[in-house]
This record gives C-alpha cells, structure tokens and sequence, in this order.
C-alpha cells in the first residue's frame, strides 16, 4: 500500500469509498469530474453530468479490459463511453462484476486513456484496495468562475495540479508502540511487539518467541492476514495451517512471526471474498484478482525489512515456500542465509489453489 503524510490524499480517497464526486484539475488545465466505479450512485451520477453538463464515461484498466471483453487487448488503461446516458448499475457492472453471457460493452466505444493524472489515480486506488475504475466526466464550462462557483455550490472537493503519486511515500516508516509478555498455548515464553506506521491506518505486529530477536540468524516467518484462513480455518487455503505450523517450528528452538496487514495478497478481505466469488465461477485465484483489476500479488515485503530492522535483525532463517519472497527481503537488506520449506495438509477444497500458486506463482510446493 502507498502511504502519505498528505491529508488530501485521505480525503480523496473518502470520498471515493462514499462514493462521492470529486473535481482534478488536468495537466492541460480543465477540471474532470470523477468518482469511484464500485461506490457511485445514482444521485452523484447525475449531479455529475448536471455540473459538467457532458456524459459520463467509465475507465478500466488492462486486467479487467482482458476479462470482461474475453480478448488479449493492449492498452494500460480503456475509456469506455456510451451515446446514451448510463446508469450506476452498468458502471459497476463493467467495472467489477463477474461476467457471463451478457456483453456488457455492446454498443460502447472505447478508447486508450493516457492522461497522466488519470494513470495516477487508478493506481492509488489499487494500491489502495479499491477497486481501479472511476466513473468521469469532462466539464464543458470555459468560466472557471461559474464552474468554481457549481462545484462550492454542491460541496464537491477540488484537487488542483495535483499529482497524487508524487506526494506519497512508497517506503513506509515505523516505530515501536508496545512490547508486551502475552503467553500463548504453544509457548508461554511469548512477547508481542507492536509498530504503528508513520504514513498508514494499519496495525502490524511480530510475535516473539523465546527471544527470537536476540539469537544468531533467527526463523523468521512472515505470514501475511487471513481472516478466513487464520481464525475461521477456511478449507479454501492452507493459510491457517501454515500460521499454526510456523508457531510449532519456532515454539522448540524460538523465531519471529510478522503478521502482516495484507490480507488476499494485499487486496484487502472485501476484494478477497469478491475473488471467491469469481474462482467459483471457473477462474483461478490469480484470474480472480485480474478480473477486479488487481495484480496477482500486491504484497510488498520492505514493510516486513523495516520490522525486522527495529527488532535488531538483519540476518535470518526464513520459513517460506515463496521465491519471490526471499527476493524482495534480500532487495530490503535483510540477509536470508537459509529456507525452511513449511509442509502442511491441504483439504480437497484448497488443491486447486495449491496447484495455481505452484505452477503459476513458482511457490516450492
């Protein structure tokens, strides 16, 4: 996730959860219109033609292009645009529902969208677990005065010359909040330490156990959230029975457990339950992120450098199947001098799983 020390870019993206209008100014001096895809309503859709006084047209990007038109397309982002007016049903029927016989782009015409401002915007969204498609319109007024005057009138935000991606901070920062005895079953000599980031909302937290940080190259694991996996015991994934693995290796001889707030590969529990959905229509678990517009892992593991960095370790053992993992830690500047391959039992409902993070995601399975 990208992170900011910029209270605009919070209330930007509250306004696209609510669902709500808001105006940029473009690099070439107008405002658009926009919202997001998934949260528009009936009501911001038409306050948005009544302002702009243009139509609306809606923007996708590659992944979902590929899934929802069923074709290779070439393109980063698709402006997708109607001669009647659209309704909000439409719009987020394009932009993140699951597709079945019905040609949801009969009739559209479609274009490359490669405003800056635009690419920029999608890709916050993303990184920020909502799903990347706005819903926009053009404003037609040459008064800036009156248009001004529209958007106080209607309480609508204005984001002027603004380059979001250019006021965040891909490298989050952390410090310790608490360290605390919490003896679990599978060790009493348990401490749990807590981070609060600099630049995000989220809770990160490393479990301890006998004094893992302070021995020679400790276990490490990093195991990112799993609601479903970890406290429900889901039979979709093998998750849980990896985080309660992890705890059994490190409880003989100690280690250090990460959780990380990334939950479905970091595209957030809401978008993960959505990926369900979809898989149970016939596509795999990385299809099902690239049907939402989503990358197939969103996770990235200098968050999980940084931690290991404050509790004073640079030098581990790591618990992982995951190649791409032990990668991205050594790029952070931690020293992975060994692997331990966890091996857990997967139920029927989770081998199609297994199989898709072997074959398509190199996991040493």
């Amino acid at each position: 996730m990208y992170t900011s020390n910029n209270i605009n870019v919070y209330h930007f993206l509250l306004d696209l959860k609510l669902g709500l209008p808001v105006a940029i100014k473009s690099s070439l001096g107008n405002y658009i219109l926009l919202s997001s895809s998934e949260n528009i309503t009936e009501k911001s859709l038409i306050l948005m033609r009544h302002i702009s006084e243009s139509s609306a047209s809606i923007i996708i990007n590659n992944k979902r292009m590929n899934y929802i038109s069923k074709k290779n397309v070439n393109g980063e982002l698709f402006s997708i645009s109607f001669s009647n007016e659209i309704n909000s049903k439409l719009i987020k029927d394009i932009s993140s529902s699951i597709v079945n016989e019905k040609d949801h782009l009969e009739g559209s015409v479609i274009s490359i969208e490669n405003r800056q401002e635009i690419k920029n915007l999608i890709q916050l969204m993303k990184n920020n677990q909502i799903i990347p498609s706005l819903v926009f319109c053009n404003t037609a007024f040459n008064n800036e005065t009156e248009l001004n005057s529209n958007l106080k009138n209607y309480n609508i935000k204005t984001y002027e010359n603004i380059d979001l991606l250019k006021e965040l901070k891909e490298q989050n920062e952390f410090s310790i909040v608490s360290r605390s005895h919490v003896p679990i079953s599978a060790c009493k000599e348990t401490e749990i330490v807590s981070f609060r980031s600099k630049n995000d909302y989220l809770e990160y937290f490393a479990i301890i156990l006998k004094n893992g940080n302070k021995k020679k190259d400790p276990l490490v694991r990093i195991h990112s959230q799993c609601i479903t996996g970890d406290i429900l015991d889901s039979l979709k994934c093998d998750c849980g029975s990896q985080l309660k693995k992890s705890i059994e290796i490190m409880s003989n001889d100690g280690g250090i457990l990460l959780y990380m707030p990334e939950e479905g590969r970091n595209i957030g529990l809401l978008n993960k339950l959505r990926a369900y959905e979809f898989q149970f229509h016939g596509i795999d678990t990385i299809d099902a992120n690239y049907a939402l517009g989503f990358d197939a892992d969103q996770r990235r593991h200098k968050d999980a450098c940084k931690l290991l960095k404050l509790l004073g370790v640079g030098s581990i053992k790591l618990i992982t199947n995951n190649p791409e993992k032990i990668s991205q830690l050594q790029k952070g500047g931690i020293k992975v001098i060994d692997t331990v391959q966890i091996k857990v039992k997967v139920a029927d409902e989770a081998k199609r799983y297994m199989e898709t993070k072997k074959i398509r995601s190199g996991h040493n399975l």
